[in-house]
């Protein structure tokens, strides 16, 4: 069955995360998304994310600095919906592929801009990847960590949100096209997708009480939430949620044996840091008395949310069967990539019942289609050697 975006067909230009996730989410909705690398290759494809972020994809190689790759990418784009780069601004315009150059040849081309720094920004002409967009959005300011002062981010936020802007953008201005028959120039950046996600952390407030900003600290001593991860008598962890909403039918204090207690998670949360230390370190002690399995079972029988802490690789099924939950929901998937082997990856974020989306293949090796689509253009094998940059045809490489 056709996916949803069956007949949109996408040139990938970017590097990193938030450009090809991006594209990959359109990629495994259906979109033929045809990554264009320079000659040698994508310079993440050592990276081991790479086998995932750009599977489901065909791939060619163009030498841009040839006026020969110039004018081979010019034609692919005459006949393609989408254009999605994450160079620094104006540098696909001194190259000859920016938006006006080929807005103008295909009037329907919907073109995303993904750099690091907005065009304008003071910092937008430096090289710029996601630490120094962390550091200079503020978000290694807020991370917790165990000592005062900024701590990098190990997962890449900025990325990871600009991630869901690019295809957000794209669907919206393919979405626009319908009506107006054109494409537009959709831009975004790693700053704003560190913003994006700086709206729903940032919540203080103008004369908010102390205690509201101990609560919600992000910073250096840990706040209230790192006090809800605790041990099991297996060495095991488990999370209870201090926000649920849920009214809890016994208190937490009173499952655990301790006597009274705050009635709910959300009420202790409230406590100064001095008054939780009455309790926290009393129930430490009583955590451990408890099978893990059988105190989850109590607490979700009196209305408390509590989680069960599992590393990812034991979600994946690292050392057993997957999560049965991510199986359930189709979120485990065996690739065989062309030079890792067997790889357990994510499946299909994204679930359509009447167009579902599937995984369309491993990621490709550098210009396995370069015969393959620049054939169908008309161009010669010496022609597409020039064009790649390799001397060679992409059947001989």
């Amino acid at each position: 069955m056709p996916g949803a975006l069956d007949g949109v067909r996408v040139l990938d230009l970017s590097w990193g995360i938030a450009g090809s996730m991006g594209v990959l989410l359109l990629a495994e909705q259906g979109a033929d998304v045809v990554k264009i690398e320079p000659p040698g290759g994508d310079p993440f494809r050592d990276y081991s994310g790479h086998a995932v972020w750009n599977r489901s994809r065909r791939a060619v190689t163009i030498d841009l600095k040839r006026p020969e790759g110039v004018e081979a990418f010019h034609r692919l784009a005459e006949s393609s919906d989408v254009v999605v780069e994450t160079f620094r601004p104006g540098v696909t315009d001194r190259l000859g592929i920016g938006f006006d150059a080929l807005h103008a040849a295909n009037p329907r081309l919907v073109y995303a801009s993904c750099p690091a720094y907005p065009n304008g920004h003071r910092l937008a002409d430096q090289p710029g990847y996601d630490a120094l967009v962390q550091a200079s959005s503020g978000q290694q300011w807020d991370q917790p960590g165990w000592r005062l002062g900024p701590i990098f981010l190990a997962l890449p936020l900025p990325s990871v949100a600009a991630m869901f802007l690019v295809p957000t953008g794209i669907l919206a201005a393919l979405i626009a096209r319908e009506e107006t028959g054109r494409g537009q120039h959709v831009r975004t950046s790693l700053l704003q997708g560190a913003l994006l996600y700086t709206t729903q952390i940032w919540s203080h407030v103008e004369n908010a009480k102390a205690d509201y900003h101990e609560v919600m600290s992000k910073a250096h001593p840990p706040g209230v939430h790192q006090e809800f991860l605790f041990e099991v008598e297996s060495g095991d962890w488990l999370h209870t949620c201090i926000m649920s909403g849920l009214t809890p039918v016994r208190g937490q204090d009173e499952i655990l044996g301790l006597g009274d207690g705050p009635s709910n998670n959300e009420r202790f949360a409230m406590l100064s840091e001095e008054e939780r230390a009455q309790f926290t370190p009393r129930r430490r002690v009583a955590y451990k008395e408890w099978d893990g399995n059988a105190l989850v079972e109590e607490f979700r029988a009196n209305n408390h949310a509590v989680e069960p802490v599992i590393s990812m690789e034991n979600a994946l099924g690292g050392s057993g069967a997957p999560h049965p939950q991510l199986v359930a929901n189709d979120m485990i998937a065996t690739v065989e990539d062309p030079d890792l082997g067997t790889t357990t990856q994510i499946g299909v974020p994204i679930h359509l019942l009447g167009t579902p989306g599937a995984i369309q293949g491993p990621r490709p090796r550098v210009g396995e289609h370069n015969d393959e689509i620049f054939g169908a253009l008309g161009y010669t094998p010496d022609q597409i050697a020039t064009i790649t940059g390799s001397g060679l045809t992409g059947a001989s490489r």
